[in-house]
């Protein structure tokens, strides 16, 4: 077998894709107990299928089952066995089109095979191949340098083979002007609308009827499952009280985050502005002259708040009176900046010129730069500490109540008052409904969701609002079909959507038939109280305005102006439509377009033909006695994943 870093000189990539899998490989030799290789199929390496003298083998199967399972850890092994005979099928086809590649004298060179790895991998990582390393990873995953390269020249050569089929499509000039004329076709209508809605007032709510229709939709009416258990929860807010903090910790946690008690020179300030910013510059001297009398109207002992909220054009501050809060160095564009600093408290400014327009700055408060003292910071060092310490109280408290229910789940009320937690008794709960005390936190209810009666969960944080809880599942009430009077308000309901959805259908079939017969739109939208409407002219791959997507209205693309389109059921309702308008394709732009057209066709073309095509290269294969199927060790891996 060629070895492929040792033939080349310059640094070469293993291909991430490859590596992915390989890592999703090791991720499912944990989560499934014992590996696949543990099933009894006559260990990791038995063979599953051979194609030619290639075997595929339980090992191949389980690096495709841990591609599957990537992002999905909690993949049921049931549903997992699902997965397997269109795994075994996909590995049969990839091998199988490798073998009729080479039987058609195609081969990929060591250099196509290096370049392909190179190109795959150069833009994941930026630095030199290490083959040692390389080495390394790959045997950690079970595979050989060797290994590996020969499923990529397979995976090359059945690509090869592809290609040769795509190249063999030919799409004729005649069908790329058919496609062009079809999707730029355009087509308008007028419509008549025969909402769901109108007809829900017709509907009689006749009790006999009601109970008919649950009689005969019994299937559509579920209770679902339903839980009880007891709910053991706290919240280191609930230990924040009795949370005890140390004079000598706050003053040790004061010098280590003195840095963060140093405020910087620093101003109060509120504002007026008008802008100049986005207006012409003829308005300039206007907008300035403004200004200037607005600073006379301060000066004379006007109301800053007041006239900012009538005057200032800075949508953000005007609200609240000119308020910008605290400003330090850095944080203004230069002119503001200076104004600001230069200031004392309750000063007014002049004219500020910036970017933006004309400013009127007053400075409200000051503040020089300097360090809180440890009396200014312990209120803030005292409550953060005191968080910490309630949530190591509230996580040693809920460890120990955890363990003791574990021990003694009928005691749950009991021991979560001896620890300071709160006890919820919750009876008959659907599945979907939050947690009290704990809405937010999924991953219990999924916990209590899924686990058997009488099971304890594991503890669950939500550190976003420093809460915690476990439960006790006390008894499971499966889902069942309800009984008429537990949900007969719904029934009403969906008898009434259900009548009056048949009684629409009924009245947009009328209608189309009319509207055949000869009948105007106009009289047929008086009927039902109601007008005409228009779509304007739209493309099949477009919508029609007010109806739906033109791939719904297909048939008015085939039809003639003046044709009855429908009854056409969309999500918005029955329409009944008549084509008013064909407008054909502009042929000046097709040459303009060909080469979009071509590609697409090709495209559909080869989504239909490619599968036909692997299918009879596989079942060429198989005719010839090239593949064998060991069926007995495919259904024994079946067996232990349904098992």
């Amino acid at each position: 077998m060629f070895d492929l870093f040792r033939s080349r000189e310059k640094s070469v990539k293993i291909l991430l894709g490859v590596m992915l899998l390989l890592v999703a490989a090791s991720m499912l030799i944990y989560l499934i107990p014992g590996g696949i290789g543990s099933t009894g199929v006559t260990g990791g390496d038995s063979v599953i299928a051979a194609v030619g003298s290639e075997n595929i083998t339980n090992q191949d199967v389980q690096r495709s089952l841990a591609r599957v399972m990537q992002g999905q850890a909690n993949l049921p092994k049931g549903l997992l066995a699902m997965y397997i005979p269109r795994i075994v099928e996909q590995l049969v086809e990839q091998k199988a089109m490798a073998y009729k590649a080479k039987e058609m004298g195609l081969t990929i060179s060591d250099t196509e095979l290096g370049d392909s790895i190179e190109a795959g991998f150069a833009p994941q990582m930026g630095g030199t191949f290490d083959k040692d390393q390389y080495e390394r990873f790959l045997a950690q995953q079970g595979m050989t340098p060797a290994t590996f390269e020969k499923e990529e020249r397979d995976s090359m050569l059945a690509s090869r083979l592809d290609q040769m089929e795509r190249q063999a499509l030919v799409v004729s000039d005649a069908d790329a002007r058919a496609e062009y004329q079809r999707k730029n076709l355009k087509v308008g209508l007028q419509y008549v609308a025969i909402e769901k809605s109108a007809f829900v007032s017709k509907v009689s709510n006749d009790p006999a009827a009601v109970k008919a229709f649950f009689d005969k939709n019994r299937h559509l009416f579920q209770i679902p499952e339903k839980r009880s258990f007891d709910l053991v929860a706290g919240s280191a807010a609930d230990y924040m009280q009795t949370a005890q903090v140390p004079e000598a910790e706050l003053q040790k946690n004061y010098q280590e985050e003195i840095d963060s008690f140093r405020t910087p020179e620093r101003v109060r300030v509120r504002h007026i502005l008008i802008k100049t910013q986005g207006k012409p510059k003829e308005e300039a001297a206007a907008l300035r002259a403004k200004a200037e009398q607005i600073l006379k109207q301060l000066q004379a002992g006007g109301d800053f708040g007041e006239i900012a909220k009538k005057n200032s054009e800075d949508p953000g501050s005007a609200v609240k009176g000119g308020e910008l809060g605290w400003v330090t160095h850095g944080q203004m564009v230069p002119n503001f900046e200076k104004a600001c600093f230069s200031l004392k408290p309750g000063e007014l400014s002049g004219i500020v010129d910036t970017e933006y327009g004309y400013h009127i700055v007053q400075v409200e408060e000051r503040q020089e730069a300097h360090t809180q003292t440890f009396e200014e910071a312990r209120p803030q060092l005292l409550l953060e500490a005191k968080k910490q310490v309630a949530a190591d109280m509230l996580r040693k408290n809920m460890d120990a109540a955890h363990a003791e229910v574990l021990r003694n789940p009928s005691q749950a009320a009991a021991i979560a008052a001896k620890y300071g937690l709160k006890y919820i008794k919750q009876e008959n709960v659907a599945n979907n409904m939050p947690l009290p005390e704990m809405p937010n936190e999924a991953d219990l209810a999924n916990a209590i969701r899924t686990a058997a009666k009488g099971a304890v969960t594991d503890i669950y944080t939500n550190d976003k609002d420093a809460k915690a809880g476990f439960a006790v599942v006390l008894n499971i009430f499966p889902s069942r079909t309800a009984d008429f009077n537990e949900v007969q308000s719904e029934v009403t309901q969906k008898y009434v959507t259900s009548e009056a959805d048949r009684l629409a259908q009924n009245a947009a079939k009328e209608a189309a038939d009319s509207a055949r017969k000869g009948e105007s739109l106009e009289a047929i939208a008086k009927r039902y109280g109601t007008t005409v409407k228009t779509a304007a002219p739209f493309t099949i791959d477009g919508a029609a305005e007010g109806i739906g997507s033109g791939t719904q209205l297909a048939a008015a693309f085939k039809g003639n102006v003046g044709d009855i389109i429908g009854p056409v059921l969309t999500g918005t309702g029955q329409f009944v439509c008549k084509v008013s308008e064909k407008i054909p394709a502009d042929m000046n732009q097709y040459a303009a377009n060909k080469s979009a057209i071509v590609q697409g066709l090709e495209q559909t073309k080869l989504q239909v033909q490619q599968p036909l095509f692997r299918d009879s290269v596989v079942n060429d294969l198989k005719r010839r006695g090239k593949i064998k199927l060991n069926d007995a060790a495919i259904s024994h891996l079946i067996e232990h994943f349904e098992g």
